[in-house]
Parts: structure tokens; C-alpha cells; sequence
């Protein structure tokens, strides 16, 4: 079985679209539509990686990132932030935040391949 992702974003129609990107790749994908349900599953199911959109309800991607960056356990799960903000200081600061990548909307897929297998390989 391959690597394990987890895609939390609000948009379902996303979520669908790189699912079965990465699915074709070999990659198992989870997905969340919100923030809170993106770090329930992550505690559950420790994903190899998670793809983590800034903006989203109930909790946005900045809160979810610094929640597993400062606990032990998840604190090692790469996250590549997915943003439609360009502005380079927010990505500075997620950066500092522990996010180990970033990726703008809309999503190239070669683009986000070579970045997900830089970090968890094929």
C-alpha cells in the first residue's frame, strides 16, 4: 500500500480533483473539509503527509498547523500549505510555523507531485 495523504481543504470539488490525481500515483488519500476534522484525523491516522489549505471553517490551516507542530506526535507529518495567498510574508510566516512547503492555487500537478515525493517519495 502506498503513502499515506491527507487533503483537508473546504472545497469538495478539490478534494475530488487531487484525490484522483494522487490516487493514480499510488498515493492512499484521506480528506477533510475543515480544520477541526483535519487534526481529528491526523491524531487517528498519522498520514504520511498532509496537504493543509489556509483558508477553511471551524478551524483555518495556520491553526491546524501550529497544533501539530507542537505536539509530539504529529509533529514530525510534513504539511504543504495550499494557498491562494500570494503575498510573501504570509508564507514567511508559515514557514517559521513549521510548514514545510507551499503550493498556490490552481494546483499544477506536476508541481505538487515533485513537491509530494520530495518529501515522502513515490
Amino acid at each position: 500500500m502506498g503513502k499515506t495523504i491527507l487533503i483537508a481543504d473546504d472545497s469538495q470539488v478539490f478534494r475530488a480533483l487531487e484525490q484522483a490525481f494522487l490516487t493514480q500515483r499510488g498515493y492512499t488519500v484521506l480528506h477533510a473539509g475543515d480544520g477541526a476534522s483535519a487534526l481529528k484525523i491526523v491524531l487517528e491516522q498519522k498520514p504520511d503527509l498532509v496537504l493543509l489549505d489556509v483558508q477553511m471553517p471551524v478551524m483555518d490551516g495556520p491553526s491546524v498547523l501550529a497544533a501539530l507542530k507542537a505536539n509530539p506526535a504529529t509533529k514530525a507529518i510534513p504539511v504543504i500549505m495550499i494557498t491562494t495567498i500570494g503575498r510573501e510574508k504570509d508564507r514567511e510566516i508559515l514557514l517559521r510555523g513549521g510548514a514545510n512547503d507551499f503550493i498556490s492555487k490552481p494546483i499544477n500537478g506536476q508541481t505538487l507531485l515533485v513537491k509530494v515525493q520530495a518529501l515522502i517519495g513515490a
